[in-house]
């Protein structure tokens, strides 16, 4: 019973460390600080030893790994398998919209920090191109349906609605709309899903 509650004690303590370290790095992307925080930087940001961050996580990189793998474990994304899973192909396309868009909205900025990194962290090249990698089968498995379905524009391939698509849904045209044209989230949802509609028949 002692070394159960023991084990129990040292997993909760771990798991509290972890949101302690996750916590202050998303502060540090937050505040355009994380990039050129160091160890012992991001360690002191969350009140713990370096040497348990470097124990925990390995690396700055390893850090921003454990932020994209819960926001790949959250409910957002959660939403886009859901939203993937509809029946009805055209409002499977709205509900992906629809989820990409408050995805990007929560976490893109960590997303953002993992591609910035990349200078520093070579690394960060492997988890870019799984997460695009991804991202493109699910919406070649959206714009397969589409078409069986004879939704797709007359003339329009599939690869090339499958490339529009991604583009259209990638955190790069989201940021555009949200920072440099300054479009509301409404606005930005919008634009994007009435993009999309040029990809249907009509």
């Amino acid at each position: 019973m002692a070394t159960r509650t023991y084990t129990r004690a040292r997993r909760r303590a771990s798991t509290e460390t972890i949101d302690r370290v996750l916590a202050a790095a998303e502060r540090l992307i937050a505040e355009g600080e994380f990039h050129a925080a160091t160890m012992e930087e991001l360690a002191a940001a969350a009140g713990i030893s370096r040497a348990t961050v470097f124990n925990r996580f390995g690396s700055k990189l390893g850090v921003l790994q454990a932020l994209a793998d819960r926001c790949n474990e959250g409910p957002e994304m959660q939403a886009i398998q859901e939203a993937l899973a509809l029946e009805d192909p055209v409002a499977s396309l709205d509900a992906v919209i629809d989820a990409s868009c408050v995805i990007w909205e929560a976490s893109g900025f960590i997303y953002e920090q993992l591609k910035a990194i990349v200078v520093l962290e070579p690394g960060a090249v492997t988890l870019i191109e799984e997460q695009w990698e991804d991202q493109r089968a699910d919406l070649k498995g959206l714009t397969r349906r589409l078409a069986k379905a004879g939704r797709l524009r007359p003339g329009l391939g599939k690869d090339r609605a499958t490339a529009t698509l991604h583009t259209l849904t990638s955190l790069e045209s989201f940021l555009q709309l949200r920072r440099d044209y300054d479009l509301s989230f409404r606005q930005t949802r919008e634009t994007i899903g009435q993009l999309a509609q040029t990809l249907l028949r009509e």
